[in-house]
């Protein structure tokens, strides 16, 4: 599978995978590491729902919860878009990717140079980099005076709107 770039909303990714996805109305997806139990019922519920539209869904999938999300994603073949916090080159893949990447269902997006591994620092870029190729953005739960907490308040200072599954978020 060969590499691509791309450039959508005025920014320039590469990726693997099915590039015509960004090209689709997208959904960022958030949620914090830890979280409620009602928050996570909110996000399986929403999951199921994107995954009977097959709604194409954007998100960096790192957090258990998101990974969650992905699992009932990729079940459904529903489309998705991963976004790295590290470059493309050199990453290495779950093997639940390969057949989703093969079949044009997913794409894998970084705009990263760093060969890092995540950090804090690495982890909010990639999370700006998500609500900015995304058009809506979905936030399951935001840790109060956590990290995504942070960039949503940021984000609804800039005019984003932000849609919340659980009253708690």
């Amino acid at each position: 599978m060969s590499a691509w770039h791309a450039s959508h909303n005025g920014l320039t990714v590469s990726g693997l995978g099915c590039r015509q996805l960004l090209t689709l109305p997208m959904t960022a997806f958030f949620v914090s590491r830890q979280c409620p139990g009602l928050a996570i019922r909110a996000a399986m519920d929403w999951a199921l729902v994107q995954a009977q539209q097959k709604n194409v869904v954007i998100s960096g999938f790192h957090s258990p919860l998101e990974q969650s999300v992905l699992k009932v994603l990729l079940e459904a073949q529903s489309p998705v878009v991963a976004v790295l916090a590290r470059q493309l080159d050199g990453a290495r893949f779950p093997s639940e990717w390969i057949e989703p990447l093969a079949q044009e269902r997913m794409a894998v997006v970084s705009a990263s140079t760093s060969t890092e591994r995540l950090t804090g620092e690495l982890a909010t870029e990639r999370n700006q980099l998500v609500a900015q190729l995304a058009e809506q953005t979905v936030v399951v739960y935001a840790s109060p005076g956590g990290a995504l907490h942070g960039l949503c308040t940021q984000w609804r200072s800039q005019g984003r709107k932000l849609v919340y599954l659980s009253k708690i978020a």
